[in-house]
């Protein structure tokens, strides 16, 4: 029978329940992403920022490009912008991707081995 709020052991009980939800939760994560990732490993994570920091330098350069080239048209043709923004999208799945890599290994789902440790 569920407790009710106010039952003086339900706090206990909810704090309980989403303990083993978290346990199952960390498990379920880290059994799948080192079935289906492997060689995720701190060497990858480095070519994934290294990855992600290029895609960053080459929008960034894009875009002073037409501060540079286009300050007296002041327009972008159909096919600059499209190419401005492909490279803008790149770079912001690389960030996420890049962030997801981060959350899964703050939160325990994937062991990275540590020379020297």
């Amino acid at each position: 029978m569920p407790l009710s709020l106010d039952h003086p052991g339900y706090l206990r009980a909810q704090k309980r329940l989403l303990d083993e939800i978290e346990h199952g939760v960390r498990a379920a994560n880290r059994q799948i992403i080192h079935e289906r990732v492997p060689g995720l490993d701190r060497d990858a994570v480095l070519r994934l920022a290294a990855t992600v920091a290029a895609l960053r330098a080459d929008y960034l350069a894009a875009a002073l490009r037409f501060g540079r080239d286009g300050a007296a048209r002041r327009t972008i043709s159909d096919s600059e912008l499209r190419t401005l923004q492909a490279m803008r999208l790149a770079y912001e799945e690389g960030v996420a991707a890049f962030s997801a890599v981060q959350r899964a290994i703050a939160r325990g789902y994937v062991d990275l081995a540590q020379p020297g440790i």
